[in-house]
């Protein structure tokens, strides 16, 4: 059986509940340390509206301390439905207090073991508030996470682009090494052939490469003389 983490057990519960309600304030408006929700799961609906709270339990030590100590009723004046969330074989479903549920999370996934009774009660208003501004700030999180991702996205193409524009500049540079070096080269055997024919000829001067064709004519007529 994997071992969950508190936080990673709360994600995976809310990826699967759809919901982006996580570790939530109730009552921040008024409350210096409000009670915080774990997940809270909403369902709009006119007529049956409904918010789900899941505390998130991964020992059985903190379950049991939980329930000695009632901290849990203190969730039920702000939802509809109310739930411990822990891992398979953590908790027997009679160790549940009647007015609470229990979901599991098993090998395969997540399992409700028992309903939670539903209150029909009215949310009180500084809850809905803390929803809403958990919304807001949900809303503004996700706006930066995309413009993060945009500019990463920006980034590693620009990334992409210096690196194939270094190739180029890598490319042109080495073959204009090799240009260089066949250019000397070339010039190297030209004024092999120009010492050649001044050597030939008997000349001091120094003769230009394009009047080569006036000293082939030369050698010529000398060799036909």
């Amino acid at each position: 059986m994997k071992a969950w983490q508190h936080n990673e057990l709360a994600e995976n519960l809310a990826d699967i509940k759809g919901t982006n309600y996580l570790d939530v304030p109730l009552g921040s408006v008024w409350l210096e340390k409000p009670q915080r929700a774990d997940v809270v799961e909403i369902k709009p609906s006119y007529t049956r509206f409904c918010v789900s709270i899941y505390e998130i339990k991964i020992s059985r030590a903190d379950f049991l301390s939980d329930i000695r100590s009632e901290k849990w009723k203190g969730y039920l004046e702000h939802c509809h439905r109310f739930y411990f969330a822990v891992p398979s074989g953590m908790v027997k479903k009679e160790e549940i207090p009647k007015e609470a549920g229990l979901i599991v999370r098993g090998e395969t996934g997540w399992t409700t073991v028992k309903a939670a009774n539903n209150r029909y009660g009215e949310i009180p208003y500084t809850t809905l508030l803390s929803l809403l501004f958990m919304r807001q700030r949900i809303n503004h999180s996700k706006r930066n996470r995309e413009a993060i991702a945009e500019f990463l996205t920006v980034s590693y193409n620009r990334q992409k682009m210096y690196k194939k524009l270094g190739h180029e500049v890598g490319n042109a540079l080495r073959n204009f090494d090799e240009y260089k070096q066949t250019k000397n080269n070339f010039e190297c055997e030209i004024e092999k052939v120009r010492k050649c024919i001044k050597d030939g000829l008997g000349i001091d001067a120094w003769w230009p490469v394009w009047e080569l064709s006036d000293l082939v004519k030369e050698i010529k007529a000398k060799a036909e003389a």
